[in-house]
């Protein structure tokens, strides 16, 4: 849907976090406010420059869509609600602020190109790195989506390219696909908004559902679940990265072919499983003819984003590691796999119904793991399936009560084993416990500054 199109509509916005916010301040600048309403499912504060809107919450909706031309929905606003479902029925149009954005630029700004990542694990680093390479080698280039700053806020910026992180929640109702597309990979997650799992690949990639000649797909080839539902992609200009004929990770090393690209021993992020995002990465830069040389070395500058695998300090030999982020078990197991020390993990957060054996055949067969602690909702989860599995004598598994507990408990253990790393790797998400993964991240990097050295 185009810009354009909203005038004169009455226009539902769902949802007012940041990104609806963003949405009026630019509906205002347009003068395409002057039918906005203002909906949340619970009663929230609306900032003091939105005042002057009609704000509802509850069960206001049924009389507000009877009254809606659009819905311009957040993207914690499943398409799968029954609401939604029966607007459309009822010839209201259902957008969003990244189908507006993504619409605009395809059909209105012909010269400038949409280069979006998405996947379960590793969208956030890779379009940071991209970008901060990009902007190395002087491109004129803009960040935003799931990560930073709103799409619509970047609409009326000066930029040729736009490297934008998309969310599965973005992905999923999109009428038009970016020029460049990466997806690092999927894992079982997000179940709830999309109903199904199946669904939430389906809706990931859709993505590169609109993609046409002279569109290009990168790919990550060593993640079984992507591959299998990359085969539905249409897309012939599909590219498979981290394979042996491309861009590929190997150990601590990045390679173009058999030729050695990168050593991560050398960048400031770490993270063995960061490599194979440098290989979608370096695919999408040889696409855009930069200097693969010169990018290698623009990554030694690059700062690794906060809560994911971030060194938080060392105390007593103990180092502190904050992987917040972390929202499924094959994060919390590629972080394990990035460390040769003795470790300690603290892994539980909300039940996603996920899958945790390959997390404890890791433990069993690792016994540089001397504890994991559990806790939350899915902690007594993550504990039987240890129990199941974990039969080492040289481990221990404890269920803690507190994330404070954990802490101390895994600092005492490794104060014992002369050092090692405290993993906090929850491996599901943070709802119900915490606002989001950064205020987790933070509330760990809290407990650990207040502990004695």
């Amino acid at each position: 849907m185009l810009i354009d199109e909203l005038k004169d509509k009455s226009i539902l916005l769902w949802g007012f976090g940041a990104e609806g916010q963003g949405v009026l301040r630019f509906l205002k600048k347009r003068g395409l406010d002057k039918k906005v309403c203002i909906y949340n499912d619970k009663e929230t504060n609306v900032p003091e420059e939105f005042k002057s809107y009609p704000a509802y919450s509850g069960d206001a909706l049924e009389n507000l869509l009877t009254n809606t031309d659009v819905i311009i929905k957040s993207p914690g606003v499943s398409k799968y609600k029954d609401e939604i479902i029966s607007a459309q029925k009822q010839g209201v149009k259902v957008t969003s602020s990244t189908d507006l954005v993504l619409s605009e630029i395809r059909y209105k700004y012909p010269k400038r190109k949409i280069i979006a990542v998405s996947g379960s694990k590793g969208k956030s680093t890779s379009v940071s790195a991209l970008y901060h390479i990009m902007s190395k080698q002087g491109y004129k280039v803009a960040l935003g989506g799931n990560i930073g700053r709103p799409l619509i806020e970047l609409l009326d910026e000066d930029f040729d390219y736009l490297v934008a992180e998309i969310s599965s929640y973005q992905a999923s109702d999109l009428s038009v696909s970016p020029h460049i597309a990466m997806f690092t990979n999927l894992y079982y997650v997000h179940s709830a908004w999309h109903l199904s799992h199946e669904n939430y690949c389906r809706d990931k990639l859709h993505l590169v559902a609109h993609q046409g000649e002279g569109d290009v797909c990168f790919v990550n080839a060593r993640n079984p679940e992507l591959m299998k539902y990359a085969a539905e992609i249409k897309n012939k200009n599909i590219r498979f990265y981290d394979a042996k004929d491309s861009f590929h990770a190997e150990g601590k090393k990045l390679y173009y072919k058999e030729e050695e690209v990168l050593d991560i021993n050398n960048l400031k992020l770490c993270g063995d499983h960061n490599l194979d995002n440098l290989a979608g990465v370096f695919s999408i830069l040889t696409e855009l003819g930069a200097d693969i040389k010169q990018a290698a070395k623009d990554m030694s500058s690059f700062e690794p984003l906060a809560h994911r695998l971030q060194n938080v300090s060392t105390k007593k030999g103990v180092t502190f590691i904050n992987d917040s982020i972390s929202t499924a078990p094959e994060a919390a197991l590629g972080a394990m796999k990035s460390f040769d020390d003795n470790m300690v993990v603290i892994s539980g957060g909300e039940e996603n119904t996920q899958d945790y054996s390959e997390y404890a055949k890791y433990v069993e067969n690792n016994p540089k793991v001397k504890m994991v602690i559990t806790l939350y909702q899915c902690g007594p989860k993550i504990a039987a399936k240890i129990r199941e599995i974990v039969d080492r004598r040289d481990f221990s598994l404890v269920e803690a009560e507190s994330l404070e507990e954990a802490v101390n408990l895994a600092y005492y253990c490794l104060q014992k084993q002369g050092g090692g790393k405290v993993l906090f790797s929850p491996t599901s998400p943070s709802f119900g416990f915490y606002k989001n993964f950064m205020e987790r991240g933070q509330h760990f990097i809290d407990i650990v500054g207040k502990l004695d050295v």
